[in-house]
């Protein structure tokens, strides 16, 4: 569905609809429009993230290859999960009332957080 489709749809929405939407999505939403940041914050605060980022520090510190592959196998499935998994369809309309931001700067921190895990535990080669 292209943009101006999408928000034809969003402005036919009554505000009642949308104001619904923030408040079961967000319940503590003070009205402001949510940033990139804030929004970063929001999913790195999230328990699975957090133990995304416990198992990545146990492959790092142990400089293991398959842990490493695993880890970054597993925060590709929750990046895959946060950008396209919206199986209710509020996603969008949330986006557009402000009360959720964008995921691209959470995005692009694990993108860096994949990559140097997979360069740090790479087999080293000997010098011949």
């Amino acid at each position: 569905m292209g943009p101006i489709r999408r928000g034809l749809m969003l402005a036919a929405l009554p505000d009642a609809a949308r104001a619904e939407v923030c408040s079961t999505l967000r319940p503590d939403w003070g009205g402001t429009p949510t940033s990139a940041l804030s929004e970063a914050f929001m999913l790195t605060a999230s328990p699975l993230t957090l133990v995304l980022v416990g198992l990545t520090f146990l492959a790092l510190r142990f400089r293991s290859q398959w842990g490493g592959v695993a880890v970054v196998v597993l925060w590709t499935g929750l990046v895959s999960i946060i950008t396209m998994l919206d199986p209710t369809g509020t996603r969008t309309p949330a986006m557009a009332e402000g009360c959720i931001g964008s995921p691209t700067l959470f995005i692009a921190a694990v993108a860096a957080i994949c990559v140097a895990t997979i360069i740090y535990t790479a087999p080293r080669n000997s010098g011949a």
